[in-house]
Parts: C-alpha cells; sequence; structure tokens
C-alpha cells in the first residue's frame, strides 16, 4: 500500500471539547481531580530505586509496590497527556512536564528505564533461549515486558498528546535499547518470550515507526507478532477459549497499527476477525467480555463476580476507533456507544473517582472500588485514563467527511476549522442538534449515525444518514427516539438485560448488610460476601412495555410490575451507569413455556443441528458460503446466517439417521421474513419452500421430508451418513436454524 491509499487514522482525529455541567463532562472532571491528586515522585520512586537512585517519596501500595510496579507510572504518563490535550489543564501540563524531566534524568546510558531492574530482561537476552517462562512470569518476573510496555506507552503519549519533545527522545531510546537486547534472540527464541504477558510492544515499535518513519521500528514491530495468537486470526479461526483476555488485545492493536502502515492485508483480517469474535459472541449487555480474565467459549455469558475485566473494554474501544476508520460502519459505532455508556462510565465512582476492576454481572452483587493509594490495580490504570478518552469517539473527520459518531454534547473543531456544536442531554432527551458554529477552509460532507435502537432513523448501508455538504448554515435536529428492549444472553440460557435504547438498564437492589466497597484488594469482597435475591421474571419479555413502566423521566428511572414475577416484586431500574454502592442486577432469569416446550420436543428427535451465524457450530460442519452475511435478533434469541443476492448459499455437512423411516430437514426462519429457501442434498434439489412473512415475531419451523431413497448408508450397515446439504436463499431471507429430524 503506497502512501497515497493509506489507511486514515489518527487516536483522536478533531479537537472535541465536551461541554460543562453535562453528564460526559462532570465524569471527566471527577476523573481530572482524580489524577490530579497523585503525586509524580510516589510514581517516580520504584523506577528510582530500580536505577539505584534515591526516592524522593515513598511508593504508592499495593502492586506498585511488587514485580509489577512502575505500569502505573506510564497510566500516568498517558492520563496526564490526555487531559492536557482534551481539556488544556495546566495543572496536568505541569505534573506531565515533571514527570517526563525526572524520567530523562534518571533513565540509563544504555536506554534502560523502568520501575524494577533491568535482570528479567539481561537474563532472556544473555540466555541464549534457556530462560523460564509462563503465561504469567518471564525470568521468574511478574510480566516484566507489561509493566514497561506502559511506560513506553505514557511517553509516546506524552509526546503526542502533551506536546513534550523529551518525552520522544526518551522513548526512542527505550527503544532501541530493546531491539539491541531482542537482536541477540532468534524469532524462535522471542516467540518462546511472547508465552508471557508483553502488553502493546508490537504497537510501542508501530507506533515510533509511524512518528519516525525509522524502519528499525518497522522491522521490530513485527518481530513482535505472537503466532501463536495471531495465525489463527489471520486464517479466521477462533481459538480464543481459555486465553487470558486483555493479553490478547493489546497484540491486535499492534496488528492493527501494522495493518495501517503496511497495508499488509492478512494484519486486517486479523484484527477486524478478532474484533468482530470478540464484540459479537464474547461480550456482555455492557459491552465489555470475560469471566476470570478469560475467554471461555463463544457465546459463553456467565453471570459471575469476576466478568467484563475494565481493561478489556478500555483496549476494545481503542481497536475500535482503528476498526471503523477503515470501514466507516455504524455496527462499530454501536459496539462503542453500548460499551462507553454502561461500562466504562459506569465503572468510575461519580463521588470518589474510585474505579473498578472487574464489574460483576452476577445479580444481586455489587460494585468493587480501587482505594486511592494501595488499590494499584491494571484497571486503576487504564481507569484513571478512561474519562480522558470520552471524547476521543465523538466524532471522525475522515477523506472529507465528518462523522457524527456519538450523541455528546460538545464542540468539535476540524484541522481544517470546521466548528460543529453537538448539543444533547442524551439519554436523558431524546434528540440531539447539530449546528456549524464556523465553517473551515475545507470542503466537507456531514454524516450523522442512525443506531441500531433508533426506529426513527435510517441509515444507509454504512448505517449512517447522509446529510451532504457541511455549510456555514448547517442546523439539524436529530430524533432520537428510545424504546424498552430485551437484550437476551448469548448463550439462550433464558437470562436476559432490559435496555432503554442503548442505555442498559438494572435493578437497584439497595445497600442492605453490604461490606465497604472501595478496598485496597477486590479479591477480598470479590470471593466472599452476600448476593441480593432476584425474582425470575415470568413476564412476556417481547413486550417489556406491558411490564415496566418509566416513572421519573429525568433520570430514566423505570419501575416494573408486580405481575411481572411469581411473588409479586416490584423492582426500580436504573440506567447502570448511575448504579453505585448498592446491590444490582444488570440481568434476570426468565421462564419461556413456549420456547422450552418446543426444545424438548425437538430433543426427542434431532439428529444433527446447526446455529447459522455461530462460528463453532457452523466450523464442526464444514460449511461452505457464498454471499452471505451474519447478524442477529434479540426479540427471538437467535443469530442468523443472511442472503444477500438471489444466488447466495450455505452448505453444511450434515448427519442422517439410516435406520430411520424418514429424515425430514428443518429450516427455522424469522416469521416477518419472505422470499423462498431452496433445499438440495448433495446434487438433487430436494424442494423449494416460500416464506409469507405472516408469522410475526416469532420462529417459524419449516419442515423438508426427504425421500427415503436418498439416504443411505455409503458403508454397508451403517447407521449414520454424513452429506452436504445446500440451502440458496432468495435475498433478504435469514436462515435461524438448521436441523436434521428422524420423525
Amino acid at each position: 500500500m503506497n502512501a497515497s491509499n493509506q489507511v486514515p487514522t489518527s487516536p483522536v482525529p478533531t479537537k472535541i471539547t465536551l461541554t460543562d455541567g453535562t453528564l460526559f463532562s462532570t465524569s471527566q472532571k471527577t476523573g481530572l481531580a482524580y489524577v490530579l491528586s497523585y503525586e509524580p515522585d510516589r510514581f517516580l520512586a520504584p523506577a528510582y530505586t530500580a536505577l539505584g537512585k534515591t526516592p524522593k517519596a515513598l511508593s504508592y501500595g499495593g502492586w506498585e509496590s511488587r514485580q509489577i510496579q512502575g505500569h502505573m507510572l506510564g497510566h500516568y504518563l498517558s492520563a496526564l497527556a490526555g487531559f492536557y490535550y482534551q481539556t488544556e489543564s495546566a495543572d496536568a501540563k505541569k505534573k506531565l512536564d515533571y514527570t517526563v524531566n525526572c524520567i530523562k534524568e534518571i533513565q540509563r546510558d544504555d536506554g534502560y528505564f523502568g520501575g524494577i531492574p533491568s535482570t528479567p530482561f539481561d537474563t532472556v537476552f544473555s540466555s541464549g533461549g534457556s530462560f523460564n517462562v509462563d503465561r504469567f512470569s518471564l525470568a521468574d518476573w511478574w510480566v516484566p515486558w507489561y509493566s514497561v510496555h506502559k511506560i513506553y506507552a505514557g511517553l509516546i503519549d506524552a509526546y503526542e498528546f502533551g506536546g513534550n519533545k523529551d518525552a520522544l527522545a526518551i522513548v526512542t531510546k527505550m527503544a532501541d535499547w530493546a531491539i539491541a537486547g531482542t537482536g541477540r534472540m532468534s524469532d524462535a527464541e522471542m516467540q518462546k518470550m511472547f508465552t508471557c504477558e508483553h502488553g502493546g510492544m508490537c504497537k510501542v515499535f508501530a507506533d515510533l515507526y509511524g512518528i519516525t518513519k525509522n524502519e528499525k521500528y518497522l522491522k521490530e514491530a513485527e518481530r513482535w507478532i505472537h503466532k501463536e495468537i495471531m495465525n489463527p486470526a489471520m486464517r479466521q479461526q477462533d481459538k480464543l477459549q481459555g486465553y487470558h483476555a486483555n493479553t490478547q488485545i493489546p497484540k491486535f492493536l499492534g496488528i492493527a497499527r501494522l495493518y495501517e502502515l503496511t497495508g499488509k492485508s492478512e494484519y486486517r483480517t486479523a484484527a477486524e476477525f478478532f474484533f468482530d469474535t470478540v464484540t459479537q459472541r464474547r461480550s456482555y449487555a455492557i459491552g465489555g467480555n470475560s469471566k476470570g480474565e478469560h475467554f471461555g467459549r463463544e457465546y459463553d455469558e456467565t453471570l459471575a463476580r469476576d466478568t467484563a475485566e475494565t481493561c478489556n473494554t478500555y483496549n476494545m474501544l481503542e481497536l475500535a476507533e482503528h476498526i471503523f476508520a477503515w470501514n466507516k460502519n455504524a455496527s462499530v459505532a454501536d459496539f462503542y456507544e453500548t460499551a462507553l455508556y454502561n461500562h466504562i462510565l459506569a465503572s468510575q465512582d461519580p463521588d470518589s473517582g474510585a474505579k473498578t476492576y472487574f464489574v460483576s454481572m452476577q445479580p444481586g452483587f455489587h460494585k468493587v472500588y480501587c482505594t486511592h493509594d494501595n488499590a494499584m490495580w491494571c484497571c486503576t490504570g487504564t481507569g484513571i485514563e478512561n474519562p480522558e478518552r470520552y471524547n476521543r469517539f465523538i466524532a471522525s473527520d475522515i477523506d472529507g467527511v465528518l462523522y457524527i459518531n456519538l450523541f455528546i454534547d460538545s464542540t468539535i473543531i476540524t484541522d481544517d476549522g470546521w466548528k460543529v456544536r453537538v448539543e444533547s442531554r442524551f439519554p436523558y432527551e431524546q434528540q440531539a442538534k447539530i449546528t456549524v458554529l464556523a465553517q473551515g477552509s475545507k470542503a466537507k460532507t456531514l454524516k450523522i449515525r442512525a443506531p441500531s435502537w433508533c426506529a426513527s432513523l435510517k441509515g444507509e448501508k454504512d448505517g449512517y444518514v447522509d446529510y451532504g455538504a457541511l455549510a456555514s448554515n448547517t442546523a439539524l435536529t436529530i430524533d432520537l427516539s428510545m424504546e424498552l428492549n430485551i437484550r437476551r444472553a448469548l448463550d439462550r440460557s433464558g437470562n436476559f438485560s432490559v435496555k432503554y435504547g442503548p442505555i442498559v438498564l438494572a435493578a437497584d437492589l439497595g445497600n442492605k448488610g453490604m461490606p465497604a466497597d472501595i478496598v485496597d484488594d477486590q479479591l477480598i469482597y470479590m470471593n466472599s460476601g452476600s448476593n441480593a435475591p432476584v425474582e425470575t421474571i415470568t413476564a412476556d419479555l417481547k413486550n417489556p412495555a406491558n411490564w415496566i413502566t418509566e416513572s421519573d423521566k429525568s433520570t430514566l428511572t423505570f419501575t416494573t410490575a408486580k405481575t411481572a414475577n411469581a411473588k409479586g416484586t416490584v423492582y426500580t431500574l436504573k440506567p447502570f451507569f448511575a448504579i453505585h454502592h448498592v446491590r444490582y442486577a444488570t440481568y434476570f432469569a426468565s421462564v419461556n413455556a413456549q420456547e422450552d416446550k418446543r426444545t424438548a420436543a425437538f430433543e426427542k428427535i434431532t439428529v444433527d443441528f446447526v446455529e447459522p451465524g455461530r462460528q463453532q457450530s457452523e466450523v464442526e460442519h464444514k460449511f461452505k458460503t457464498e454471499g452471505t452475511e451474519i447478524g442477529y435478533i434479540g426479540t427471538v434469541d437467535r443469530n442468523y446466517r443472511a442472503f444477500t443476492t438471489d444466488s447466495s448459499y450455505v452448505l453444511y455437512k450434515a448427519k442422517f439417521d439410516t435406520s430411520a423411516k424418514q429424515n425430514k430437514i428443518v429450516l427455522t426462519v424469522y416469521g416477518k421474513d419472505t422470499g423462498t429457501l431452496t433445499v438440495s442434498y448433495g446434487s438433487e434439489v430436494v424442494q423449494t419452500v416460500t416464506l409469507t412473512g405472516d408469522g410475526g415475531d416469532e420462529l417459524v419451523d419449516i419442515t423438508v421430508e426427504l425421500p427415503k431413497k436418498l439416504v443411505k448408508a455409503k458403508q454397508k450397515g451403517a447407521k449414520v451418513v454424513r452429506e452436504d446439504v445446500t440451502v440458496k436463499g432468495s435475498s433478504g431471507t435469514r436462515l435461524l436454524e438448521f436441523r436434521v429430524v428422524n420423525k
């Protein structure tokens, strides 16, 4: 890819200022005050000690007194730089420059700098490949590359967003030290080293190449590609189960940046596949992912206390920014909005500014926050950065188009001088006003996202409404009508969340008997304590407005009806971002007698079953497809494979019972779809069925009988035969389930 068609990217493509007194502005100010309350000398203390100098102050406690120490210094640099860029805080700039200057004074002559001694790195560099390594230790040290990576990243941010030129000189010396060390290692030894969590070191070198154009940094970045993780992703294979989640996300940030710098399509494939896998198959209602910091099976949605590690979402939002720059598609912005409002905004205590580590999805539990001085968790580090990142994706200025992605009250100033106001109290008000305050020097088109949850806006194929050329008199009012909707768990467990538009509503269960929830060690409370009881919902999930009513419009407070559960318990529902210091439920269990009866009936006669759109199920059936897309219909809780042209098809190698009197194929479709589906067994067309669209908001099962003569054992006495079955659909039809039954 040559320079003329490079993928456009910038972490913050436009200058965006939040409007005072609004939801995100208020939270951002709390976050800024929290960061400014830290003392740089205390974050620097471990580095002074590691480099044989006398610290100016005592180190902070917790993780900053263990082998991972120094990671908070990097986050601190990034947070100060970001707050200076976003809010022009003079105090943030002063502390940033002071901290960078101290680093400059004590950096080792060979370029090394870190909160730990260089011992583990020296051991690895000189070992000839004979070093100890596992997932979380290298040369018997706790994730040393992870720790120093934060400092690399913080210094790059200090240069790019904080305007500190010394930071670039320091970080390039650090990079040259690393290159000198890894230059003594073979590629096989490097891959062995990558077994241990190493943060975003690939992206560090990619970023330095982007800044300096020095080829040695690009070469080093590509040496830091972890093949164990990246090779399957390049082949679009989901091998994430069992892996530590946030170890992997920064690796894909690196590969995303490398795609932008090199144009190598396999890098883009890996990043997009990973993003889709995590956001569509491995995320909770709030946009977070992982249980116990690890990925489970795809579509698992286990409700536990140690779910939705906040670090993960911080990194997934950054990856979303890259993916959007390539695709400019509203589906990416839909995810961003979900995760920003329901996880990131919800992860900061609005009173103290304290941050969460995990965000429990277990009904009846509560949030657990960090203490200021001693709970220096990984998510404390990303947590102090999160508020300065609120501005980043409100708008994107790409290729002469200004995309309005989020409806957050703010003022946007593009590099070429356009000044645009987004005036909105969303989600408390259901509209946004877009006004041009100043005209820029270059022509620009305006596109505004049509959210997937908003019926009043209809976007084009990219999910955006094209309003044509920006002009000095541009003034628009956008209708953002929201409705109550049910988001069912991906695992089809019957669990569900209530949403109002994109906002997750949680039941406020009170704080009776709750322990202190701002703690040094979150494991003390994550592994003990009680949950408040939460009743099973028996109400109709397809019509939530029949049993949920708005009781306070100004705070988006809702109330459930007594008839919604057997005990008559009434629940008060609030935006999850407003739930703090109380027990809560973001998920409820449900009873669906009709669905349970259908499932039980099929269990007795099913020979084989495929879930279209679910990767593992389709891969196990050796699927092939052309011209189809995957998606999800929440009201019937099913993924689907949609046929986009009249020649689209999907093929499965399905199992049939040769001893059965009759084999049948059951195609499950959405009741409102119209069109045709044609079924072929092997090379023989069996039947074309017509979808009439009169089945309502329900699953519709269509049975296709196979002639007895078709289903024959290929080996004498075999009770099972496997055969290719092709389903060809007319444009717009969707296949939700595919099964073979023997009755």
